[in-house]
């Protein structure tokens, strides 16, 4: 486990680590691969150059659903860019797994925790984990990104990591 504040004072060891952007010879298109907890899972191209997909953008759209209503909501491609940014960290070696995208209001008030305004009720956040990598060190990569781009929540959970649209912040909850 990984408190604040280790949390905070990797970021400098990291930095170097993270890829550049716009690096020459990068791919024009951005891939992302995904799995929710129904075991639904999309790997597709959702955007070549600044043209998204609608139809892989639907696809997701669907994955990150909220799985206890099965009602889709919004799906702003500049979270799946930012979530395509933080996999090709890893190489795109293994899905992401959303364990939370969109939720309804009924669903947001029946997590214990969940923040009445959650980003999440707007689409515009997703708990997310990386299989084999330690939540900290996907957490440090979020922050770091957030760092880079001027916004960006990040929350360090046990088990998962929430990464949304709003203003830069970090925090952790590891509960009892």
């Amino acid at each position: 486990m990984i408190g604040r504040r280790p949390f905070l004072l990797g970021a400098a060891a990291f930095a170097t680590a993270w890829p550049a952007a716009g690096r020459s010879g990068a791919s024009p298109e951005r891939w992302i691969w995904a799995q929710n907890h129904a075991g639904e899972e999309v790997a597709v191209a959702y955007r070549a150059g600044q043209n998204y997909d609608v139809t892989a953008l639907a696809r997701l759209r669907h994955l990150f659903r909220d799985l206890r209503e099965g009602r889709e909501g919004p799906l702003p491609p500049l979270l799946i860019d930012l979530l395509s940014v933080l996999q090709e960290r890893w190489s795109y070696t293994r899905p992401l797994m959303v364990g939370s995208g969109f939720r309804t209001r009924r669903t947001n008030a029946a997590l214990e925790g969940a923040a009445p305004a959650s980003f999440h009720l707007r689409g515009l956040a997703a708990d997310i984990t990386l299989r084999g990598v330690p939540p900290g060190d996907l957490g440090l990569a979020v922050w770091l990104l957030s760092q880079r781009l001027g916004f960006g929540g990040v929350g360090l959970y046990r088990g998962f990591v929430h990464v949304d649209l709003g203003p830069r912040r970090a925090w952790t909850r590891f509960g009892a």
